[in-house]
């Protein structure tokens, strides 16, 4: 059965994919649409229904001359929002365990992780998470 023409540019952009060492690649639209001969706007199509945050990837675009595509993979399991939030609320307790903080500032801090972890796009919490632990370490180590 002859494949679709969105089937075979969501099958090529998944390969890229899958060889990049950072599972993300950076694409024009316009490059991409000549290789597969069709209009930009069919590109467009098969990154809007096929590369979702629900299937389990980000996309960013930025469009003009040197404008792009980048096509982010990310596993959706592993960007669970309760584990993340448990983990900063581990750091939380070690800067209350040390005195450095009070349990009312805890309360707050905890309330602006939840509500700051809901608006950043999933692939980019585990870093958000390991660079707000990283800097509550270095301020605890410091302030001993």
């Amino acid at each position: 059965m002859k494949k679709s023409l969105a089937d075979r540019i969501e099958q090529y952009l998944k390969v890229l994919i899958d060889r990049s060492e950072e599972n993300q690649i950076e694409i024009q639209r316009a490059e991409l649409a000549e290789t597969f001969c069709c209009v930009p706007s069919q590109v467009t199509y098969v990154l809007s229904t096929r590369f979702t945050e629900s299937e389990g990837y980000y996309t960013h675009s930025r469009r003009g001359g040197k404008g792009f595509v980048r096509i982010t993979r990310f596993n959706v399991d592993n960007y669970n929002t309760d584990e993340l939030s448990n983990q900063l609320f581990i750091y939380l307790e070690a800067l209350l365990n040390s005195g450095l903080i009070t349990s009312r500032e805890a309360g707050m801090v905890k309330s602006i992780f939840v509500s700051g972890l809901r608006y950043i796009p999933p692939e980019n919490r585990y870093n958000l998470v390991k660079a707000i632990g990283e800097g509550v370490k270095e301020y605890i180590n410091n302030n001993e």
